[in-house]
């Protein structure tokens, strides 16, 4: 089953954009002109006006400028702020379209509907938090070792009890969350596969109270892995907002959830 939603944003009340509005602006910013645009959305002159006017009203700061004069005639463009709002869109229409796909996987089955909503409200205390879906198992009479493609060049290796696994019915594909607290995350200048879990990423913050230090590090994927670890060890390592570390944990440290 596929669900489609229409998007639009709304600003004091008002229609502030959706698709047809951002089509505009970028046919705006494209071809120069608004009536060009206009023109090959196959709408009317006033109404493609209207709706540049309104969107600069509602904006607060014009996101269209008309000029004049010059070697070309004057024009028209589109502002910073204009293309702030169609790169904003597209990536929330980006968000929607890959969480509808999320409920389409679910829709037939009312269980598994009511599962995928509460692993999209899922709260719990531990920092790192990644879904992914499940590319790998290996299990042995004991344990089983659960790969996560969590983003592109970043996979997180759970192990657990081949009880737990079954109890929870893991099957490859599926989508799970990887739950680490920042207390079992180490950092290192270095990377060390013999971890389990080897992320490399760059120190975007440092906070150190004398006792504890948190260290936040920026991975693929637009995430982040967060290590707290005591203030002398941080100390021996190169903490500096943009420095390349690893974040290194073990797979038995991993826990996951649905």
């Amino acid at each position: 089953m596929k669900i489609k939603s229409n998007l639009w944003f709304e600003n004091d009340g008002h229609a502030f954009f959706g698709k047809g509005r951002i089509e505009l602006l970028e046919r705006i910013d494209r071809l120069g002109s608004i009536s060009k645009a206009a023109k090959a959305m196959k709408m009317s002159y006033k109404a493609a006006w209207d709706a540049v006017n309104e969107m600069n009203m509602l904006s607060g700061e014009p996101i269209v400028i008309r000029e004049s004069g010059g070697r070309g005639g004057g024009g028209t463009r589109l502002t910073a702020k204009g293309r702030e709002y169609i790169e904003t869109f597209r990536q929330i229409c980006a968000l929607q379209e890959r969480l509808f796909d999320l409920v389409g996987e679910e829709a037939d089955d009312l269980e598994s509907l009511l599962a995928l909503g509460r692993r999209l409200t899922l709260q719990t205390s531990a920092r790192n938090q990644y879904l992914g879906r499940v590319e790998a198992m290996e299990t042995t009479p004991v344990a089983c070792m659960v790969t996560l493609d969590v983003a592109e060049g970043v996979k997180i290796r759970s192990e657990i009890t081949h009880r737990s696994a079954r109890k929870m019915g893991i099957e490859e594909g599926e989508r799970l969350f990887a739950l680490i607290k920042s207390s079992w995350v180490r950092l290192s200048s270095t990377p060390d596969p013999s971890a389990g879990n080897c992320l490399a990423g760059e120190v975007v913050s440092v906070d150190d109270d004398g006792r504890r230090c948190e260290a936040v590090l920026a991975i693929p994927g637009g995430q982040t892995v967060t290590a707290v670890l005591p203030s002398l060890e941080a100390s021996s390592l190169p903490l500096r907002e943009g420095e390349r570390l690893f974040a290194l944990f073990s797979p038995t440290d991993v826990l996951l959830a649905r």
